[in-house]
């Protein structure tokens, strides 16, 4: 019996290929049945029958929906192709764009499918390809469909001709003429958009990097001959004016200002640029005298074409303290106490008091630092150390005042200095009391992806320090020391370190020296396997004395295991001597574990020295790689 005030057309909700959609043949009986009744007979029941429908229903029109679910286009994409001209040309392909719940009708396939040619040509154009000859061929199997596309790029369009010019006030801008002179592509070469892209980028950056905040291209154009397979490029690069740095100012009360400009690494007249605003901010708070930095500049504001520049700082916390805890198979447990000022006045000088207790070495000491220049740079420093030694057989009370002139570098740092060194020492049967007035120089330079945790790095360091026998010193002498250390990554799970340490003394009677100027070696940092300071010549009873010179050498493999964790195996060899034409090398090997903190590297080995009897020994160290 038909149903009056529905009625639905089979134009509408066609079902694939014109069927009809069982969700609409049920959903007039649906509609119906679900409809309140006139009659009052099992009027209870019709809720819970009409409920139980509802849910059937929709169940129903679920699966219809998923019967209805499209069949899948899937493209295969063969030629000698890269694999970013692959990845290219499948986003430019509209077949593959079409989603599972998508209606592909028969006549949208065939549409889609007389595209791909041309979308495939397209995506080719970006790398050069302007000619290619494509293949195409497509079947069904079942629910799915699978096109086939063929494609040989051809030879590719090359850069025939290449103008660029600058104008403006940037037209004889040696960075931009640089620049220009280094623009990817050549005459010659093949038309990469992407390369031409990348070049005109780099112009425009480099133009802001100089000043040259209206810098625009006026013309930008490339003409392609399919024909001759060649590429015409011409650029118009307009600079506009330049802007420079103007009057320089600072919002602090609490530092001189003179000292601010020296820190500063721009001056008045200087380019200025996203990057110069950025090394200013660094630079400042890289001193270590400021909470925030602002910058404040309005390029609207500039008076032939100079910006002013203000630079509202705060101070840092004045006064900074520290406390640590450590442990050293060499020094045992060790406590660090410490107290910053990091702003006495405002000429920037600096306090730092240190307090290190530990097990067999113990110091206390100060350091006074007085900014020259740039303090991140050029530092004038006052230091004084009292330093306790005490281990079997030795004791040893050094008292050391230097006063140096430190340099630092992007990659490395040097420094002159003049040190007081008054020490009382008992070592084995060598007892006594030695003052020296020293001079000396010391430097390192190092190369490294990363200090804390390197994967390629090296560190050289060397130093030189002797003095006269006067009023002011005991002894004359003069030593000589060099310190290196490499590591290198292969396999991206392994790693080789090497180190070597060589010095050498001049001097008539090495027991003139107090034994902080000896050579010894043994201990964590030097031959493991044997104690601290344990290697090195003795006295009649075998206590070590310390030597004149010194070699040491160690070679330590390295593999990734999980997570921050690696393991090792390493070896270790050196002697401290009086001679190196009576030298006797000690060795040690073993294993160890490691784990790569923030901080740095924490080890944990286990040795064994390999010339004498002996237990195996434990050594724990901590630090940065380089």
């Amino acid at each position: 019996m038909p149903h009056k005030g529905f009625h639905i057309p089979s134009s509408v909700a066609p079902g694939i290929f014109g069927m009809p959609n069982p969700l609409f043949t049920l959903f007039p009986l649906a509609v119906h049945w679900l409809r309140p009744s006139c009659r009052r007979t099992h009027r209870t029941r019709r809720p819970l029958f009409r409920l139980a429908f509802l849910a059937l229903f929709f169940l129903t029109a679920g699966s219809a929906s998923s019967l209805c679910a499209q069949p899948a286009v899937v493209v295969a994409i063969s030629g000698d192709l890269t694999e970013s001209q692959r990845s290219n040309i499948r986003s430019f392909l509209s077949l593959t764009r079409i989603g599972d719940k998508e209606t592909l009708t028969e006549a949208m396939f065939n549409r889609l499918y007389n595209k791909a040619p041309k979308e495939a040509a397209k995506a080719l154009e970006p790398f050069g390809y302007y000619s290619p000859e494509i293949i195409m061929s497509h079947m069904r199997q079942g629910n799915e469909r699978q096109v086939e596309m063929k494609i040989a790029t051809g030879l590719p369009v090359t850069v025939g001709e290449l103008e660029i010019t600058l104008t403006g006030a940037g037209e004889q801008d040696r960075a931009l003429r640089e620049a220009v002179q280094h623009f990817p592509l050549r005459q010659g070469e093949v038309l990469d958009h992407q390369l031409y892209e990348g070049g005109k980028d780099k112009l425009i950056a480099v133009a802001l990097e100089s000043g040259y905040h209206q810098a625009a291209f006026r013309e930008s154009r490339v003409e392609v001959s399919r024909k001759s397979q060649s590429a015409s490029i011409r650029l118009l690069l307009d600079t506009g004016p330049q802007y420079l740095f103007g009057p320089l100012t600072f919002d602090a009360d609490f530092i001189d200002h003179d000292l601010l400009r020296k820190i500063a690494p721009v001056r008045e007249g200087d380019p200025f640029s996203p990057k110069a605003l950025t090394r200013l901010r660094q630079s400042l708070f890289g001193a270590d005298y400021f909470d925030t930095v602002d910058v404040q500049y309005d390029i609207a504001q500039a008076t032939a074409f100079k910006v002013p520049v203000k630079v509202v700082l705060t101070p840092n916390l004045a006064h900074k303290y520290g406390i640590g805890l450590g442990y050293g198979t060499d020094t045992g447990p060790r406590g660090t106490l410490e107290y910053v000022n990091r702003h006495l006045n405002s000429m920037g000088h600096q306090l730092n008091l240190q307090l290190q207790p530990s097990e067999r070495k113990s110091n206390l000491g100060g350091v006074y630092s007085i900014p020259i220049g740039d303090p991140k740079r050029d530092r004038l420093s006052l230091m004084g150390k009292y330093e306790t030694e005490q281990l079997a057989a030795t004791d040893i009370n050094t008292l050391s005042c230097v006063v140096s002139h430190d340099h630092f570098r992007e990659n490395g740092e040097y420094s002159t200095y003049l040190q007081f060194l008054d020490e009382q020492y008992s070592v084995g049967s060598d007892t006594g009391q030695a003052s020296l007035l020293i001079p000396g120089v010391k430097g390192s330079v190092f190369w490294a992806d990363d200090r804390i945790v390197a994967k390629r790095g090296i560190r050289i360091t060397a130093s030189a320090i002797g003095s006269e026998e006067t009023l002011f010193a005991d002894a004359a002498f003069l030593q000589t020391s060099l310190r290196t250390k490499a590591l290198y990554s292969f396999f991206d799970q392994w790693r080789v370190i090497g180190r070597a340490d060589v010095g050498a003394t001049l001097i008539n009677d090495v027991y003139d020296l107090p034994p902080s100027l000896r050579y010894y070696a043994g201990g964590d940092q030097s031959v493991r396997g044997y104690g601290y300071k344990t290697i090195g010549p003795t006295d009649a009873d075998g206590k070590v004395l310390g030597g004149k010179d010194l070699l040491t050498y160690s070679l330590e493999l390295e593999r990734s295991l999980f997570d921050e964790w690696s393991g090792a195996v390493f070896y270790d060899s050196g002697a401290a001597m009086n001679s190196f034409s009576n030298i006797a090398l000690h060795s040690g090997a073993g294993v160890g574990v490691r784990w790569n903190g923030v901080f740095g590297q924490i080890r944990l080995d286990v040795a064994k020295a390999l010339d004498e009897e002996g237990a195996w020994r434990i050594h724990f160290t901590m630090g940065a790689d380089l």
